[in-house]
């Protein structure tokens, strides 16, 4: 970055940021609950949602990374310590890994199982009986954890810069007031 670097995000970086959260959120929600679910019309009916989210991620995050290559955007944060800024460099890359996994381990499971035809074209009223033996299953059940542990990291860190180091950035991840 340069001495001429904005000081806060592009609105449109803002809105995919925050939109990005929202949707993750609400398919880690289905995601969760849809798992108690017995293996029903109900379940269906959940999975629909969570794939659609999962889509919408998807598109959200490669038009982010489109965005990303064109927008000015502000130097990293630093907090004074190298490992610090470090660690806090590794974790937004690995969050964008992480979703970008999520997706395509959730795409991989519906190939594999022929899941879309189930779920949106009625085909049946409920999941193979095979799901739960899928590779990407059980990648896609690894990663949503690592994914919530990465984001409560992402959180607490941004706190941390707001209220410890009181270096107002969480202003740079907002709209500028006018």
């Amino acid at each position: 970055m340069t001495k001429n670097a904005p000081t806060r995000y592009h609105p449109l970086q803002v809105t995919f940021h925050w939109l990005t959260v929202i949707l993750v959120v609400a398919a880690f929600i289905v995601g969760r609950t849809m798992s108690d679910l017995p293996n029903d019309p109900g379940k269906i009916t959940s999975l629909a949602i969570h794939i659609i989210l999962g889509a919408i991620i998807l598109i959200v995050l490669v038009v982010r990374f489109i965005a990303r290559l064109y927008l000015p955007r502000p130097a990293h944060a630093s907090t004074g310590n190298v490992f610090l800024d470090w660690a806090g460099k590794a974790v937004h890359y690995a969050l964008y890994v992480l979703v970008f996994l999520m997706t395509f381990s959730g795409m991989s499971l519906s190939l594999q199982t022929d899941l879309l035809p189930i779920v949106f074209g009625g085909s049946g009223a409920t999941l193979p009986a095979d799901f739960y033996a899928f590779a990407a299953r059980m990648l896609h059940g690894v990663i949503a954890p690592v994914l919530a542990l990465l984001v409560v990291l992402h959180v607490e860190a941004a706190l941390y810069h707001q209220f410890v180091l009181k270096d107002n950035l969480l202003s740079r991840m907002w709209y500028k007031r006018k």
